[in-house]
């Protein structure tokens, strides 16, 4: 008979490494979990896996969103990982939005260097806190201490060509060579641009009609072919730091400063060391190209770009590239956005109109979700919700003991009351006025005070006249 996974003892694995260079990474994970599990008696049921990507990129792990989603089933109990740091290196602010769908549905973490990581007491949290705030600094430091060095090297000029490698140039341990053939495409292209009626659309089109493989990608673009034009370092210019870009920290005018994550990247001043390696292009032809595309920029004023309804979502039924819209005569129009920026070489000049598309989708949505058997669908899901939302057996039985609890308590003081009261009936007038009245307030019984000195006075004058008569008779 098949052995029953019970779910306290249900596991999955989460496995990461942040490097393509940690090509042992993994494995070695995997042994020493599969260890630790077998050890402390857990079934592994399944593994979660991100390669190549850093701990502090959530949204970009994918294995590690899967597992988050999966939580809530109730398949597992305890995600088994190396080391904290491998589960993520998010910061303590982070780590509740991302952690909160665990703890949700039930699920701890156990870890091989920290052991059982206990989400729910307050010591536990702190420790957890404490480490991971630890393992978010980390990141930091690393990023903060590596644009220094390269900051360092860039006023030296000894980084390669500033940065990562540019097409047509490769770099090691401070040497820089020319790819002949990519430098073959690269003159072509200054050479194709300085002539009479050229353009950046017929550049990339007759690039991919010869089919030269491009810098990035499977075609050539405007965009591709614009960066190539501008790129200072076919000068044989050392340049770095023209953008403003990093997670934690960059370099601006020559220093290194904070950022945040929501920072946009912008333009800044490099650093350059002109004539430091072999040039591609001559400055004299850099130049001129530049000044022709300044003019053909133009100084007209950008207008406000119209949001387009479905700009993106609609795919070209030939390439599966995005359409993206304009305003045409007839209305806002649809077209080939892989057509438009590399020519007739890689799609056709496919064009749709919105006013159809957008009724089709309305009619669709109607049919979809408003229609009575859609509504019966969401009817039957809003009673499931409702019976997720009741409370559970157990919720149930700890309920019900604390109301037996109240109303024993409810009727001992009731009982109380009213065998203080039956008393108080069978007591002689007389006994009535000399015993203390009592009084229920709340669960107890308490007497009543005595009466004012004014009541007092009054009986006492009351029993002296009641006296007189005798007196005067004797």
């Amino acid at each position: 008979m098949a052995q029953r996974i019970l779910p306290g003892n249900a596991a999955v694995l989460y496995l990461r490494m942040s490097d393509e260079d940690q090509t042992t990474s993994i494995p070695s994970q995997r042994v020493e979990l599969t260890k630790y599990a077998r050890s402390k008696g857990y079934t592994i049921l399944r593994e979660y896996l991100d390669e190549a990507i850093s701990g502090d990129s959530t949204e970009k792990r994918f294995g590690f969103l899967a597992m988050r989603e999966a939580a809530g089933s109730g398949e597992f109990a305890v995600i088994l990982c190396w080391d904290q740091d491998r589960f993520g290196r998010f910061d303590p602010l982070d780590a509740g939005y991302w952690i909160y769908p665990f703890r949700r549905g039930g699920v701890r973490l156990e870890t091989v260097a920290q052991g059982k990581i206990d989400w729910e007491d307050l010591t536990g949290q702190l420790i957890y806190s404490v480490n991971q705030l630890g393992k978010a600094q980390f990141l930091r430091d690393l990023s903060r201490n590596t644009t220094r060095g390269l900051l360092a090297s860039a006023r030296e000029g000894r980084a390669g060509t500033g940065g990562p490698h540019c097409y047509g140039y490769r770099s090691a341990d401070g040497k820089v060579w020319i790819i002949e053939d990519e430098a073959k495409v690269v003159r072509w292209i200054f050479g194709e641009y300085l002539k009479a009626g050229a353009s950046l659309r017929g550049i990339a089109a007759n690039l991919n009609r010869r089919k030269m493989p491009p810098p990035r990608g499977k075609v050539w673009r405007v965009s591709s072919v614009r960066a190539i034009l501008q790129r200072r370092k076919y000068t044989g210019s050392f340049v770095y730091g023209s953008r403003n870009a990093g997670k934690y920290f960059a370099m601006r005018d020559g220093e290194v400063i904070p950022r945040r994550k929501s920072d946009k990247t912008i333009s800044a001043e490099p650093i350059i060391h002109p004539n430091k390696f072999e040039a591609i292009v001559s400055q004299e032809v850099f130049d001129r190209v530049q000044r022709r595309l300044v003019d053909r920029k133009g100084n007209t004023t950008r207008r406000q770009a119209r949001q387009y309804l479905l700009a993106g979502l609609v795919k070209c039924g030939d390439c599966n590239g995005a359409m993206g819209g304009s305003t045409r005569s007839r209305g806002a129009v649809y077209h080939c956005r892989t057509y438009h920026q590399t020519g007739s070489t890689s799609c056709h000049r496919n064009a749709i109109d919105e006013a159809p598309l957008v009724a089709c989708i309305v009619r669709k949505i109607q049919e979809r979700y408003l229609s009575e058997p859609a509504l019966d669908r969401l009817r039957k899901a809003l009673e499931a919700v409702q019976d997720r939302a009741r409370p559970r057996p157990r919720d149930l039985v700890r309920l019900v003991a604390r109301s037996k609890n109240f109303l024993g308590c409810l009727a001992q003081t009731l009982n109380r009351a009213s065998s203080a009261a039956r008393m108080s009936d069978r007591m002689p007038p007389s006994s009535k006025r000399r015993q203390k009245s009592p009084a229920v307030v709340g669960s107890g019984i308490r007497s009543v005070p005595r009466a004012s000195r004014k009541t007092s006075s009054l009986r006492r004058s009351s029993m002296s006249s009641s006296r007189a008569p005798s007196h005067r008779a004797l």
